[in-house]
């Protein structure tokens, strides 16, 4: 997607859209409740942190750095929810959960340092790039804690609608300011990239980011987390078959290193 969209617009354009499906679709199911000030506040903060600056800033950083780092690098997530949990007094952390923690620091400093990494003509940008993807992680994880602390009375569409078109919204309007709508109108847009972009509406938003939302009232947050197990051996592969991205042997290890940590984190035995 990012060969052809901005990085911003892109994301903005892939979650209003979805957004504005699943509000519709909590509509016509009559699911949809008005939500009072407060909790159109937290939806709009959520979405914010989500949204915004989690898959915007990790849109970013994909113009610079390959789909399988990203992945691995987000697999980091279950280390600052655990931390974040630990620190709102929410979940106090196992020795387990503790070793895990400092396993997963030590897998994402080894990918830090991992600057070759980056793609061909944007290695100056990788440093920003890694800044970015914290950032995202915190962000989108710092929501985790807020949604699970908030217990919102909404249904999933309807709750996952709101928060990605104040979010998608909210990214493009950053996008016109950057001038990446008079920067588009002279790109020509790959058949590809349109692809990728309607993958990433149904596929990425409409269905993840639905279950997601679902998964966070019912389980959790440290398990709901799990799926970063997967996240990064898909994207190794993918990117590796599909994108020529490079498995670097020090990458490997790296990503054998934060699996263990979220394993340990998320087998932790819990009341």
């Amino acid at each position: 997607m990012v060969q052809s969209f901005p990085p911003v617009m892109g994301s903005g354009i892939r979650n209003l859209s979805a957004g504005t499906i699943l509000l519709i679709w909590a509509m016509v199911s009559k699911k949809y409740v008005r939500p009072s000030k407060k909790h159109l506040l937290t939806m709009t903060l959520t979405g914010t942190l989500m949204i915004t600056l989690g898959n915007g800033f990790f849109t970013i950083a994909g113009k610079w750095i390959p789909s399988s780092y990203a992945a691995l690098f987000s697999a980091l997530g279950p280390v600052v929810l655990v931390l974040m949990l630990w620190f709102s007094n929410i979940e106090k952390p196992q020795p387990k959960v503790i070793l895990g923690s400092l396993l997963g620091i030590v897998g994402v400093g080894i990918l830090i340092s991992l600057k070759k990494l980056a793609l061909k003509g944007y290695e100056q940008y990788y440093i920003y790039g890694v800044v970015l993807m914290l950032i995202a992680t915190i962000a989108f994880n710092a929501s985790m804690v807020i949604l699970k602390k908030a217990r919102l009375p909404y249904s999933t569409p309807q709750l996952s609608g709101i928060q990605m078109i104040i979010g998608g919204g909210l990214s493009l309007v950053i996008s016109f300011f950057l001038g990446d709508f008079q920067h588009f109108t002279q790109i020509e847009v790959k058949s590809t990239a349109i692809f990728a972009l309607l993958y990433l509406i149904v596929i990425g938003s409409i269905v993840a980011f639905n279950v997601f939302n679902w998964l966070i009232k019912v389980a959790p947050p440290t398990l709901v987390s799990t799926y970063t197990y997967v996240n990064p051996l898909v994207a190794m592969l993918l990117g590796w078959l599909l994108a020529g991205e490079e498995l670097h042997p020090l990458m490997i290890v790296a990503g054998g290193i934060i699996v263990t940590a979220v394993a340990l984190i998320t087998t932790a035995k819990r009341k």
